[in-house]
Parts: structure tokens; C-alpha cells; sequence
């Protein structure tokens, strides 16, 4: 028999994957065309993209399930990663794409503005978005998951 995870888990985090590049990459077309692309404030949008769609991805998964139960911690710590690891890693590559060949303008100013070393690379760029955003995404699947589970219900007993 086929578990819960492999039989919904898996097609419910590439999805969800797929939606958090989609995001990911508007947020930040629409950041630069309007200019606030260096508004480092601005990141919070993107921790709130990361967190929703994680919790859809929990939600998602837990609507799924046969059994009034809501699936293991486990599984969906994997599902939020997965979803995670996948559209951060399409973002990044996007994104290095981006600095290199479409807008190589703007890596030559987060080089001269923003970097800590003068030969930051598109690659090196996009690999510290993508740490930056696994990393993240560790901390806010397990906030997730526990914001979304259900309350216990504890049973009273008579003391004799």
C-alpha cells in the first residue's frame, strides 16, 4: 500500500513549488520595474509568500487524507520543504539568469552598492538567495505546522 506522502504529498509540494516561483518572481519583476528592488524591507512580502503557500501545501495535504487525522509531523515537514527547496531553487535560477543576461545593470550595482566582496558573481547572488530562502524556510515550516494543527483534547478523569 502506498503512503499518504507518496500518494498526495508529492504532486501537492511540486505544485505548491511551482506557485512559489511563480510568486517569487513577480514580486520581484514588480519590485524592480517600480524601483524598490535595494528596499530591504520590502523582504517581509516574501517570507509572507513562503509561509502561505506553505500552509496551502499543509492544508492541501490534510484535505486529501482519508482518515480524520492530520498526517505526521514528519511528512508534512517534508511536504513544506519540498515545496520550499523547489520554488526557491527555480527562483534562484531565474534570478541568476536575470543578473546575468537580462539586467546585468543592476548586478553591477548590487556590486558596487551592496556587496560585501567586488567579484560577486550572478551565481553567487542567486546562491545566497537561495541559502537565504532554504534557511527561512526551515524556520517557518515548523511554524506552520504548528500554528496549523489541531488542539488536543485532553480527557478528564474523576480522582477517586
Amino acid at each position: 500500500m502506498m503512503s499518504d506522502y507518496l500518494r498526495y504529498g508529492l504532486s501537492i509540494s511540486r505544485k505548491n513549488g511551482l506557485f512559489l516561483a511563480a510568486f517569487l518572481t513577480v514580486f520581484f519583476l514588480a519590485m524592480r520595474a517600480l524601483g524598490l528592488a535595494h528596499e530591504y524591507y520590502l523582504r517581509v512580502f516574501n517570507a509572507l509568500i513562503l509561509i502561505l503557500l506553505i500552509g496551502r501545501g499543509i492544508l492541501s495535504y490534510r484535505s486529501k487524507l482519508e482518515e480524520e487525522r492530520y498526517g505526521t509531523f514528519f511528512d508534512l515537514y517534508r511536504i513544506s520543504l519540498r515545496t520550499a527547496f523547489i520554488g526557491v531553487a527555480l527562483f534562484s535560477v531565474f534570478l541568476a539568469i536575470y543578473l546575468d543576461q537580462i539586467d546585468p545593470a543592476f548586478m553591477q550595482e548590487i556590486q558596487e552598492v551592496e556587496s560585501p566582496v567586488p567579484f560577486m558573481s550572478p551565481v553567487m547572488a542567486a546562491g545566497i538567495v537561495f541559502i537565504e530562502g532554504l534557511g527561512s524556510s526551515l524556520i517557518f515550516s515548523y511554524l506552520v505546522i504548528q500554528f496549523l494543527k489541531k488542539p488536543t483534547v485532553e480527557f478528564k478523569t474523576e480522582k477517586a
